[in-house]
C-alpha cells in the first residue's frame, strides 16, 4: 500500500507541474488572441464614428505644403539621423482636433509596433501625433479672410493634395521629433487643447516626403504623397520610390 502511495505521489509531483505549464501556456495564448480581437474591434468601431463624423463635411482641397520648407532622407541611414525616433506603427484613430486658424491637422493616434531606430522604450505605447489636413470649422479656415465669417458649427474637411490622411488600421512608416510645446505659438496652444504633451505626443519629421503607408488593401508600403510617387523626371522622388522599395524589402511583413 505504501508502495502504491509513494507511487501515486510521484505521478502527481511530476505531471501537476506539466498541467500547470500547459494552462499558462494556453492562458497567454488566449490573451494574445483576445488583446488582437480587441484591438481589431476598436479600429472597426474608431473608424465607423470618423466616417460618421467627416461624411457631411464640406469637402477643400488644399495645397498646404507649397509654401513649406521640408527636407527629404532619400536614404535609410539620412532617415535615421534626421529624425530622433524612426517607427513602424499602426493608425488606431482619427479625432478632431483644434487647429490654429487657417490652418487643419488631425489627432492621430498611433500604436507602436516596432522602433526601426531611436528611442525603443516607444515600442509597444501608443502615442499622438497631429497629421496635416482634417475636419475644422468654416470659420477657423477662412478666419483671415475679412468677411468669410459664415457658422462656426458649418463643418469642413480639408484635403491636403499631398497628404492624404491615412485609413484608420493602416500601418505606417515615419521618422519623429519632439514637440517642443514650451515655446509659445499658436500651433502649441492648439496641441495642448487637443491633450497633446511632451510625454505622449511627437511631430512627423517630413510628412510631405518620408511617411509610409500601407493599408488593408495594400501588399507593400507606399509613399503617402501621391505626387511623388507619380513622379519620374526628378531625382529626389526617384530616390524617395528606391527608398521605398528598400523600406518594403526590410520591414514589410509577408
Amino acid at each position: 500500500m505504501k508502495k502504491t502511495l509513494m507511487i501515486i505521489v510521484a505521478l502527481l509531483i511530476f505531471v501537476l507541474p506539466l498541467s500547470a505549464y500547459s494552462v499558462n501556456a494556453l492562458s497567454s495564448n488566449d490573451v494574445r488572441h483576445i488583446k488582437l480581437e480587441q484591438s481589431s474591434k476598436l479600429i472597426r468601431k474608431n473608424r465607423k464614428i470618423w466616417q460618421r463624423s467627416t461624411a457631411k463635411a464640406e469637402v477643400i482641397h488644399s495645397d498646404e505644403f507649397t509654401n513649406k520648407s521640408m527636407v527629404a532622407s532619400t536614404s535609410l541611414e539620412q532617415l535615421q539621423n534626421h529624425s530622433q525616433t524612426v517607427i513602424q506603427g499602426t493608425v488606431i484613430n482619427l479625432q478632431k482636433m483644434h487647429s490654429p486658424e487657417g490652418m487643419s491637422y488631425t489627432k492621430a493616434t498611433v500604436y507602436v509596433d516596432r522602433v526601426i531606430s531611436g528611442d525603443d522604450s516607444l515600442r509597444g505605447k501608443s502615442i499622438y501625433l497631429a497629421l496635416d489636413g482634417g475636419l475644422v470649422s468654416y470659420d477657423c479656415w477662412y478666419a483671415k479672410n475679412i468677411g468669410k465669417s459664415k457658422d462656426p458649427n458649418h463643418e469642413m474637411l480639408i484635403k491636403n493634395d499631398e497628404f492624404p490622411l491615412p485609413v484608420i488600421g493602416s500601418k505606417i512608416i515615419t521618422g519623429l521629433v519632439p514637440n517642443h510645446l514650451d515655446e509659445p505659438s499658436a500651433y502649441n496652444a492648439a496641441l495642448k487643447e487637443s491633450g497633446f504633451t511632451i510625454n505622449n505626443s511627437y511631430a512627423v519629421d517630413s510628412p510631405r516626403y518620408d511617411f509610409w503607408v500601407k493599408d488593408s488593401k495594400s501588399a507593400k508600403y507606399q509613399l503617402n504623397n501621391p505626387k511623388m510617387r507619380k513622379i519620374t523626371n526628378n531625382q529626389r522622388a526617384r530616390q524617395l520610390q528606391r527608398l521605398t522599395v528598400l523600406i518594403n524589402q526590410k520591414y514589410n511583413k509577408k
